[in-house]
């Protein structure tokens, strides 16, 4: 399901660029180092896409 856009599409292009950081980074070795780097970036993107979510009825 795609994500709405918000104003310039700035959260669409902010999300862009965190997954193809999340797509160089598993093509690295898998370490300790490339484990906190990935939460962090998860926790980048749940951040962006909090907005879009509506709270259940």
């Amino acid at each position: 399901m795609p994500i709405p856009s918000r104003p310039h599409g700035q959260v669409a292009s902010a999300l862009d660029d965190i997954n193809a950081r999340i797509r160089r980074l598993m093509g690295q070795p898998a370490s300790k180092d490339r484990t906190q780097r990935y939460h962090k970036l998860l926790a980048e993107w749940g951040d962006l896409v909090r907005g879009d979510v509506e709270p259940a009825a």
